[in-house]
């Protein structure tokens, strides 16, 4: 019964951003296209008329040579498997692979991945569920799976395992994916990668991983694939799905994605903590009526009124979280300045609290 409720609950929120499906009267690659372009867009705050001209140079400068980076497979699924893990419980009734794929051969560049598949079930007729832990910089295999929604959870002792009886393998095939490289296990031999590392170098490595992952499990090819993640995710996420819609490979079968707690950008991020709020009954109505009436969340707002201080300072104050703000960081405000720079010192922390922990979250 658990099971079938959390696949509920999975589904509905997948199809809430679904790419399939969305619109009608064009072929599914348009619509695809559509959805993945209007998020990829808003998470960049580009203008909607500059999209068609930057979306084919895009996809020409950057990703037309990663046929060239598709590397021969045979054998390392066998070699990557995970006979027991250490500490592993007994039981274990799901068979689990780990190994690095390499994505850019001429710099030494690999990325790690923790596949943890069906449980309970035969795998072949679960869907493939790709997972990105966002940060910047936070492992997908330290906080994904082995905090989140992997089969195990890390008992205090930090030695043994125990079973996660709400993981994502339940009801899928769960691939875990330390990106970029620089991120957990994931490397590159190259140094200066780890200074060049951005959006679209992420993008196009975590394509160039699918697409000698699946040579390597061959099984997964044209399966029903769906990408999630949270936190930073919310560009990984949307991103990595542009980049496969952009290629047509046949081979990954995207239906949708999913972002959870996502950093989109500081004008969406900054009104749906607000909103989070409100929907939490943890602010009055009169708040956050004065905050939607009186602040202006854009970035290239000059000066704020006194009453969007004023209600903003009250939901800071309303909450017991918030007692490990510094009072000097209240202090230094004044009436008049940018909303970003009300938030002064008490941004990170706001933002920490509401969204979840994320070592590596600092916007």
């Amino acid at each position: 019964m658990m099971g079938r409720t959390f696949l509920c609950l999975l589904l509905f929120f997948l199809a809430s951003i679904t790419t399939s499906d969305a619109l009608g009267g064009r072929g599914p690659a348009t619509r695809q296209g559509d959805a993945l372009n209007k998020l990829y867009l808003d998470a960049f705050k580009l203008k909607r008329e500059a999209a068609a001209a930057s979306a084919s140079s895009y996809a020409t400068i950057l990703f037309s040579d990663l046929s060239s980076k598709t590397y021969p497979q045979q054998g390392l699924k066998e070699s990557d498997k995970i006979i027991k893990l250490p500490g592993q419980p007994r039981g274990v009734d799901f068979d689990q692979y780990g190994g690095y794929v390499t994505v850019d051969k001429e710099a030494g560049r690999a990325l790690f991945y923790y596949l943890a598949e069906a449980a309970s079930t035969d795998p072949s007729s679960r869907p493939l569920v790709l997972w990105l832990n966002g940060g910047p910089g936070c492992s997908s295999l330290g906080y994904g799976a082995m905090e989140e929604l992997g089969p195990f959870r890390v008992m205090s002792d930090g030695k043994t395992l125990f079973r996660n009886p709400y993981a994502w393998n339940t009801v899928a095939n769960v691939l875990f994916l330390e990106s970029p490289a620089g991120v957990g296990f994931s490397y590159s031999n190259t140094t200066s990668d780890y200074d060049t590392r951005g959006d679209n170098t992420t993008a196009m490595d975590a394509y160039v991983f699918l697409a000698n992952w699946m040579e390597r499990f061959p099984e997964y090819k044209g399966r029903d694939f769906y990408i999630a993640g949270e936190s930073y995710g919310g560009h990984y996420v949307p991103q990595l799905a542009h980049t496969i819609i952009q290629h047509n490979n046949s081979i990954i079968n995207l239906k949708g994605i999913m972002i959870g707690n996502g950093v989109i950008n500081e004008e969406t991020d900054e009104k749906g903590m607000v909103d989070y709020f409100w929907t939490h009954a943890l602010i009055s109505d009169e708040t956050i009526d004065a905050i939607h009436k009186y602040c202006n969340f854009s970035p290239n707002a000059s000066s704020e009124p006194k009453q969007c201080f004023h209600s903003y300072r009250k939901f800071l104050r309303l909450s017991h979280r918030y007692k490990n703000i510094k009072k000097a960081s209240m202090k230094r405000v004044k009436v008049g300045r940018p909303f970003t720079t009300i938030l002064g010192g008490a941004e990170f922390h706001v933002r920490r609290v509401v969204q979840g922990y994320d070592v590596a979250e600092k916007i």
